[in-house]
């Protein structure tokens, strides 16, 4: 099995964009084999980036705009996303996951990259997730160890 890192992406103080932070909080609570690490928070994008060179494969959960009806989960790899420019770019410190991934790739640092996109319904201050996003959270836990153990070997 390769050396996987899982992170979920978000901030919980913001409805459904913390959905990522709240599925690996599930799959904390499951056993995996060794090669299998979890990390979740407020990760801004470049800070995702020291992370990728210990791992031969990353899967990112994260809240998405998949122009989807709420609750939709997408996964796709990270090299079928359209590459950044840069173009837009003030500063590193508000690097997005596009410009993040581009960077990665630049710098030869850029291990298989997953990413599990589902679609809010609420991004709004509040602290709870909305109903129709709770409801996905095992099919997204399911979806992600799917990916995980896909090549276990």
């Amino acid at each position: 099995m390769e050396k996987t890192l899982v992170i979920g992406v978000g901030s919980v103080l913001r409805s459904d964009d913390g959905i990522g932070i709240r599925v690996v909080e599930e799959l904390q609570k499951e056993k995996f084999p060794s090669k299998v690490k979890f990390i979740s928070g407020d990760i801004s994008g470049l800070e995702l980036i020291k992370y990728f060179s210990d791992f031969a494969r990353v899967i990112i959960i994260d809240a998405a705009d998949i122009k989807e009806k709420p609750g939709t989960i997408k996964s796709f790899k990270g090299s079928q996303l359209k590459k950044s420019d840069f173009s837009d770019i003030v500063s590193t410190h508000g690097m997005n996951l596009i410009e993040t991934l581009t960077l990665a790739e630049k710098l030869d640092i850029s291990p298989e990259i997953v990413i599990v996109g589902i679609q809010p319904k609420d991004t709004s201050f509040k602290l709870e997730l909305t109903l129709e996003i709770e409801e996905k959270i095992p099919y997204i836990v399911n979806a992600v160890k799917k990916i995980i153990n896909r090549d276990k070997k």
